[in-house]
């Protein structure tokens, strides 16, 4: 059965502190590492939560901010010191290229291995195709341009029943693979199996939604739509509520409105204020329970596990 993780690797928001780094994740399925964001300090953290870099092959940036930006260029150029071979290609607002065009021209950097980077325009919003992902986008609310990325795990095929394929005579080996292809096959005697013979319904993909930076809005809601988890800024305790729709950003109570709306399973706190202690913290925790009692709020390096549902 495919393993799907979530490696909490930065959980802050803005300012980075002693207990919470400035935001980013990485979502593992097998041998795939897809990075969300890569914040100062991120390839540092690569090393605390067993995270081979080599094998980041995406990377999505919600937005151009320095605290889900600035840690980039140093993992690009370490990645060329140790000699990378794998492709990386980087999904991002426009303006990346600029921006790395411009650290270029004065540090002299130069990458020899495979770099793609696709910028998304406002006017030409993409979904994408990242090996067992389909990667939906939508913008999201916030003071810049900022997406939300909804990553859906592709159908599974149902499962092949044994017992059946006994029973009718399909011979062990390459027809029994066409058969779990969904393709129909012709036995040497002439009768002609369907897939649907032997072959249960297709099983559902898992589905993580991330929105960071933003306030509750429609695009949320349509991007966590009944997803197994949903990473949704909550920078603000609902005392701030204010400052939160100044910053736009949201609390966590916001957070949960938008989990229970979209009837996601389950709700992770994101992009937390440094003023919050441990105490504060919890309190945040507790007010989004009061809406969602799915929710939770991790720490840095915590591991997720994505179950799949029957």
């Amino acid at each position: 059965m495919s393993n799907l993780r979530i490696a909490f690797l930065g959980t802050g928001a803005a300012v980075p502190s002693t207990r919470r780094g400035l935001p980013s994740l990485a979502l593992i399925y097998n041998g795939l590492i897809i990075l969300c964001d890569c914040a100062e300090g991120t390839q540092m953290r690569f090393s605390s939560a067993k995270i081979a870099p080599s094998k980041i092959r995406f990377l999505f940036l919600s937005h151009l901010h320095g605290d889900h930006l600035f840690g980039l260029p140093g993992f690009l150029t370490t990645q060329q010191m140790m000699s990378r071979t794998a492709p990386l290609k980087i999904i991002s607002p426009f303006g990346l290229q600029r921006f790395l065009d411009c650290l270029r021209a004065v540090s002299g950097f130069h990458i020899d291995y495979d770099l793609s980077i696709e910028e998304v325009s406002e006017q030409d919003i993409s979904s994408f195709e990242v090996d067992a992902f389909h990667v939906e986008a939508m913008p999201l609310q916030h003071s810049t341009f900022c997406l939300g990325y909804r990553f859906i795990e592709k159908p599974k095929p149902g499962k092949f029943d044994e017992k059946k394929a006994q029973e009718l005579g399909i011979p062990i080996g390459p027809i029994r693979r066409e058969l779990q292809k969904g393709l129909p096959v012709v036995l040497p005697d002439g009768r002609r199996i369907l897939p649907q013979q032997v072959v249960g319904p297709s099983r559902p993909g898992r589905i993580v939604v991330y929105c960071t930076d933003t306030r509750p809005c429609p695009a949320a809601v349509e991007l966590a739509q009944d997803c197994d988890v949903l990473i949704h800024d909550s920078t603000f305790s609902e005392a701030n509520r204010e400052e939160a729709k100044v910053s736009f950003h949201s609390t966590a109570i916001e957070a949960a409105e938008i989990a229970a709306k979209a009837r996601a399973k389950k709700l992770i706190l994101w992009h937390i204020s440094g003023r919050n202690d441990e105490t504060r913290e919890m309190e945040l925790l507790q007010e989004a329970r009061s809406i969602f009692s799915e929710s939770y709020l991790p720490e840095d390096f915590e591991y997720l596990e994505v179950p799949r549902t029957n």
